[in-house]
């Protein structure tokens, strides 16, 4: 790196100014205005160092400015525009990124100030939650926090539990775990946020368990995860009768990366996501394996083994609510960096996450909005059916249920029984060879199907809607099955 050029020149210009004790009064005591250099044209002049100054006011605006998630140069970009030009700003953007940095030195440590910065949030919030550990050194190791409406949340939609980990959102580098769900207008809802050292098991073990003493006991039924084996583990010693699935995208990468024929992608898809049966997905696995000749693969036979974790087919009974990959959680980090720049200091980033939460929940009251403000457009003959779920359910699980019930139609039932508890419906579907048990208990009025997949998704199957038409929708209350 080059010197820095010689601004020094022996200039002789002063001024100085005495006071007299006697009287109080100021007077010139010796002037001198001669330069032995050229002056700098007045466009310079704020760019000389004695002429950069932050105020004490400005600073207060730009702090303001940047606990409303404004970016330095867009806080610079507001001063040009407020005092008229780059000339009378006063300052350098350089300025103020110096100007926030001295704030930080003369202030606490930054694990201080953190933990001052969840203290406070704990006197606003009666059920905030944090707790942190150290290391052998007496240095913060992991912190973790949730709010009361974090909590709260979780305590009504916890049963589906999707975490992730990934780096770079503070200055420090450290790694940000974010607990996620499924609400019920089926957006991203944030239970917990977390900031870990590092990403062994031990820390993974240490974060589940204050998570389950965060929300009071209360463990997930599923969890979803992109296949971490010290997430794996953890998971199995701290929620042991979690239903652990893996990210379907992670696995399509992992089956590019394996295998790479573009064939056997298309067809490992329909055998991870498609609505298979089980001996369906048996078949066409067997079918898969011995088309491409991978018996002998040692990714393939892991992947058999683990199927209860990624297969349709075996994971069906295990509620998810649709959560099948960790695309909400890359669209949440996408979210969260236009709020959380990357140099942030732990307490920058515990508020501008905090930020981020108000204005995510803000569509929560958007999306209540949407589904209470008219109503939909009657799309089949079952208008009685049709127009109650709609004041039953949110908009968007409606528009599932919809689905569902315009393919009620081609629903057949091959047999009825009756036995000492319940009546027993054979059905089938038509041009499908396979057959389905719905049971329907008269005195409960409910239905369970041999499909499983209310108990996956939490809405009536087709089956059940097309048994509940059988039945003969003017004998049985429209609530009967809109409500199960």
């Amino acid at each position: 790196m080059d010197p820095r050029p010689i601004t020094r020149c022996g200039c002789g210009a002063q001024i100085k100014v005495h006071v007299d004790q006697s009287t109080g009064r100021w007077f010139v005591d010796k002037f001198c205005g001669e330069h032995n250099h050229e002056m700098l044209d007045a466009r310079f002049r704020g760019l000389l160092r004695s002429h950069r100054v932050i105020k004490e006011g400005d600073m207060h605006q730009i702090n303001s400015m940047r606990k409303a998630e404004m970016r330095v140069p867009t806080i610079f970009r507001a001063f040009v525009t407020q005092c008229g030009g780059f000339e009378t700003v006063g300052f350098e953007i350089k300025d103020i990124y110096n100007a926030i940095e001295n704030e930080r030195r003369v202030g606490a440590s930054d694990a201080e100030c953190a933990l001052k910065y969840l203290c406070c949030l704990k006197r606003n919030d009666a059920n905030m939650f944090w707790k942190f550990s150290l290391d052998e050194e007496r240095r913060l190791h992991n912190i973790f926090w949730c709010d009361g409406t974090s909590r709260h949340d979780y305590s009504v939609f916890g049963d589906v539990l999707g975490f992730d980990a990934t780096y770079g959102r503070n200055r420090y580098k450290c790694l940000l775990v974010i607990f996620l769900g499924l609400d019920h207008h089926m957006q991203t809802v944030v239970f917990s946020c977390a900031i870990l050292s590092n990403e062994v098991e031990e820390s993974y073990v240490w974060l589940l368990r204050v998570f389950l003493e965060a929300m009071k006991g209360q463990e997930p039924k599923s969890m979803l995860t992109d296949g971490d084996l010290a997430m794996k583990n953890a998971i199995n010693a701290v929620f042991p009768n979690a239903h652990h699935r893996l990210c379907s995208w992670h696995l399509l990468r992992n089956a590019t990366a394996r295998i790479g024929r573009p064939m056997f992608l298309c067809k490992f898809r329909v055998c991870l996501m498609g609505d298979l049966e089980v001996d369906e997905f048996e078949n066409l696995w067997s079918d898969v394996v011995e088309e491409f000749g991978l018996q002998q693969n040692l990714w393939i036979l892991d992947m058999y083994e683990r199927k209860h974790m990624w297969a349709n087919a075996y994971i069906r009974g295990k509620f998810f609510a649709g959560l099948k990959t960790m695309s909400r959680y890359e669209a949440l980090n996408m979210q969260i960096g236009k709020f959380i720049g990357n140099g942030y200091n732990l307490r920058e980033f515990i508020e501008h996450f905090q930020h981020y939460l108000k204005f995510m929940r803000r569509r929560e009251l958007v999306a209540d909005y949407r589904s209470v403000y008219g109503q939909p457009i009657v799309k089949s003959k079952l208008e009685a059916l049709e127009s109650y779920a709609a004041t039953v359910y949110t908009k968007e699980v409606f528009e599932l249920f919809r689905e569902v019930l315009l393919l009620s139609s081609n629903v057949r039932v091959v047999s009825c029984k009756k036995t000492s508890t319940c009546s027993l419906f054979e059905v089938t579907m038509y041009c499908r060879d396979q057959s389905w048990s719905v049971a329907w208990d008269e005195a409960d009025d409910e239905f369970t199907c041999s499909c499983l997949r209310m108990e996956s998704f939490g809405i009536p199957c087709v089956h059940m809607v097309g048994v509940f038409l059988y039945l003969n929708i003017t004998q049985l209350p429209v609530k009967t099955i809109c409500e199960r």
